[in-house]
């Protein structure tokens, strides 16, 4: 399943038991953090007993003579784990600072209504349960890959008020957005970067909740920016009050090539041009639909009854931009498969099956979450780095996508600590529902 060139087979084993580690925290938090209460999701122990198992020496082991040195990953996750542990603290403090009370009647919110405020907290608390799981599997996971976690630090975020805490966790959650897309590339191992890319998504989750809460478009490009560990650094250091030594983040220069694509003969084309499948089955959607409904049709949907005049006047506007993106990553993946000597898809027929503006935004929540799992799923597959890059930010696009659409649709924005992957033939089955000859 991985290489030689990730490390050998020990390196492999304890790879993939990190993965299964980080899977399973990551998960279950979510879980417990987005379930309705009743326990009927409750996670099971088993994932968390593989977890402690691989981490745990039987009484018959003998201690080794020599350390194993880490992964080659392990300097990308522990940068990873440097800004989660910020994010976790952040929270976790926060939230133990302001009651749901202080929270529901900020100044920032004043313009929503009843039900979208009391949904603020919870939310908050769920953001945090999510950065403490990833904490956990970053921290799980770079141990089992002989490296030394970089520690919690100390820090300020000097908020005092409830709409400052607001504004804070907006810059951190864009930034953690930033900052994944700049660091996906470096990872060598095809299951970490498979994590990566579904922690990634999920911060752009919550960053498009943040933005939204901030009265900022959820989505303000079609591509999200990548940033490089300099310039996240020195963000992150507004923050932080001991300072930080860049050097746990150094890399070999003798570091193997990345896996992507090492178990795959699907050519960059080949990736793009099934990319450029979802984009115009979403560009249709989008374009057709708004050109169907009116604006006042939208923003009187019944799926959108328990929202305030402020949110439902903006839905329109939000979906207008949502389609622009979708325009635009046709437009970009077309071009970019001509570059490469290869002939783009062209868009299909296609019968969405919506009679109402409420079915109409149900649709559009499954193709949005429907992208996110595929652009995750075809991570790996992809050699050629620019083409990778664009890719994962075009992924994390789609999450803030699918997080608007969820809150439309009175769904949890971020229902998973990690968002899962789906594979070419899962995410093809999906989208057949809506191609017609």
């Amino acid at each position: 399943m991985f290489p030689s060139n990730s490390g050998g087979d020990d390196d492999s084993r304890r790879t993939r038991r990190g993965f299964l580690g980080t899977v399973a925290v990551a998960s279950a938090v979510g879980l417990a953090g987005c379930s309705g209460g009743d326990g009927t999701e409750t996670p099971t122990d088993e994932p968390m007993a593989t977890m402690t198992d691989t981490a745990t020496p039987t009484p018959t082991e003998e201690p080794t003579a020599t350390s194993q040195p880490a992964a080659p990953d392990v300097p990308v996750l522990n940068y990873a784990l440097t800004l989660e542990h910020l994010e976790n603290v952040f929270y976790r403090d926060g939230l133990e600072t302001f009651s749901d009370d202080e929270l529901m009647n900020a100044d920032a919110l004043s313009s929503f209504n009843e039900t979208v405020r009391m949904q603020v907290p919870e939310y908050l608390r769920t953001v945090g349960a999510h950065e403490q799981a990833h904490v956990e599997a970053l921290s799980a996971t770079i141990e089992e890959l002989d490296g030394e976690p970089i520690p919690e630090g100390e820090y300020e975020f000097g908020y005092e008020t409830p709409s400052e805490f607001f504004a804070v966790g907006m810059a951190l959650e864009n930034t953690g957005v930033a900052a994944y897309a700049g660091a996906a590339p470096k990872v060598v191992n095809n299951e970490l970067l498979s994590v990566a890319a579904g922690i990634h998504s999920v911060e752009a989750r919550h960053a498009a909740f943040l933005n939204l809460v901030n009265d900022r478009a959820p989505f303000p490009n079609a591509v999200d920016e990548a940033k490089s560990v300099d310039e996240v650094l020195e963000i992150a250091g507004q923050f932080v009050t001991r300072e930080v030594d860049p050097s746990a983040y150094e890399l070999d220069a003798e570091r193997p090539t990345h896996d992507r694509k090492a178990e795959n003969d699907t050519s960059d084309v080949d990736v793009l041009n099934y990319a450029l499948t979802l984009e115009h089955l979403e560009n249709a959607f989008y374009r057709d639909g708004l050109a169907g409904f009116s604006d006042e049709e939208l923003m009187n949907a019944d799926v959108l009854s328990d929202y305030g005049t402020a949110v439902r006047e903006k839905v329109p506007g939000h979906l207008a931009m949502v389609g622009d993106h979708e325009a635009a990553h046709v437009s970009a993946l077309g071009d970019t498969i001509e570059q490469l000597g290869g002939t783009p898809v062209e868009e299909a027929n296609y019968d969405f099956g919506y009679e109402t503006p409420s079915e109409f935004l149900g649709v559009a929540k499954a193709l949005e979450n429907t992208g996110v799992a595929a652009y995750a799923g075809a991570a790996g597959t992809v050699s050629a780095d620019a083409v990778f890059e664009a890719a994962i930010s075009i992924h994390s696009v789609e999450a803030r996508h699918a997080s608007f659409l969820n809150e439309l649709n009175v769904d949890s924005p971020f229902p998973n600590g990690v968002d899962e992957p789906m594979t070419m033939a899962e995410v093809r089955e999906v989208a057949s529902q809506f191609i017609v000859e």
